[in-house]
């Protein structure tokens, strides 16, 4: 009987042990799930902007230097990396998925990006050109003679491209008549200083370059094709749909610096822009003349809302589909606009809507503006 009593009561220990070193364990990975839920709900999202170093983009690089970009990413809990390389080399970037937006010519956006299925919505057109781009002459040319035979350097199937050809068909002058020699954008100025080349296709910096210390006399610029090319901010619709949060923190950066180009703030905003685009002030203020910006969320909501973007893809369409840039995909399919069913490029002015709503409320309430 005391035997099995001393069994009963060895059992209830072991019981007991068991009972305690369970409740321990069930309590470790409670505590275990809370730290990784809280380490989860802390860990933040990462994602990229590509920018290239261009004139008319020197806002985004200001973003990234002030610290803008980052303010901004916190507050929405993204981590948000600025990506600067040469242009094509983030194009191809963005073709891969190793960055998730990136800001595009609205030709090298159809050419490269509708060409390789990449579905992609347009949240901001950025700025316009408004001789920006130009054809660039010799000033002792003659422009009365036939351009028969003759060559021009530019950067192939890009906006300077696409301008040349705007030319030639509002003067009537067959495509065949001439050359076209394709260089990188670097190697402008020697081209234009050989003998061999009648022209060359340029954009600024090399136009302001051209211009100012080659003597150099403009055939044809930008201003005589209003609105025809422009550069967009472009995010991959997976990432749009899944953190539309990062189109927010886009938005609020580019306007951030916007407000600073105004007021008392423009002088030293413009000057660390020059300095980060290697330029004088005078040189980037009078470039940027050139290439105005959406500097206001209304501005740049009526600008992806523009009907007069139907009107230039037609021009665009000509371009694209006569140098087969386009592959296999059919025009309804390139590009959409607001309130359409999304094509492979997309004109979503959702975003931009979203970030004005909140600055219109205010403005009714009588509240002071932060666009």
């Amino acid at each position: 009987m005391l035997q099995d009593k001393k069994c009963l009561c060895y059992l209830w220990l072991v019981l007991m042990l068991f009972s305690l070193s369970a409740c321990d364990y069930i309590e470790r990975l409670r505590d275990s799930k809370n730290a990784n839920e809280n380490e989860g709900n802390n860990r933040q999202v990462q994602l990229s902007l590509a920018v290239a170093p261009h004139i008319a983009w020197m806002p985004w690089y200001y973003a990234d230097q002030e610290g803008i970009l980052n303010e901004y990413s916190a507050r929405h809990h993204l981590e948000v990396q600025f990506v600067s390389d040469d242009y094509q080399n983030l194009i191809e970037k963005f073709l891969l998925q190793e960055v998730q937006a990136i800001v595009i010519s609205n030709i090298a956006a159809i050419a490269q990006l509708v060409r390789r299925d990449i579905e992609s919505d347009v949240i901001l057109i950025t700025n316009d050109s408004s001789g920006f781009e130009a054809i660039l002459l010799p000033e002792q040319t003659n422009t009365k003679h036939s351009l028969h035979g003759q060559s021009f350097a530019l950067v192939q199937f890009s906006t300077r491209h696409y301008l040349l050809d705007r030319y030639l068909i509002r003067n009537q002058v067959p495509f065949e008549e001439i050359n076209l020699v394709n260089i990188a954008e670097t190697d402008i100025p020697n081209a234009f200083s050989d003998k061999k080349i009648y022209g060359v296709v340029t954009r600024n910096p090399y136009l302001y370059k051209l211009t100012h210390t080659e003597g150099a006399k403009i055939l044809f610029d930008s201003r005589q094709i209003p609105k025809e090319i422009f550069d967009l901010l472009v995010v991959r619709r997976d990432t749009l749909n899944e953190h539309p949060e990062f189109a927010q923190v886009l938005l609020a950066t580019w306007f951030s610096v916007m407000e600073r180009l105004q007021g008392s703030k423009k002088g030293p905003t413009m000057d660390a822009m020059a300095g980060l685009a290697g330029l004088s002030r005078q040189e980037l203020d009078e470039q940027l003349i050139t290439t105005p910006l959406n500097d206001t969320p209304t501005k740049a909501l009526s600008a992806i809302r523009d009907r007069r973007i139907r009107k230039t893809m037609r021009h665009i369409r000509y371009f694209i589909e006569r140098y087969d840039l386009s592959g296999s995909e059919l025009f309804s399919e390139w590009v959409s606009y607001p309130g359409r069913v999304p094509a492979l490029l997309h004109f979503n002015g959702q975003p931009l809507q979203d970030f004005v709503m909140p600055a219109v409320a205010k403005e009714s309430l009588g509240a002071p503006s932060k666009k």
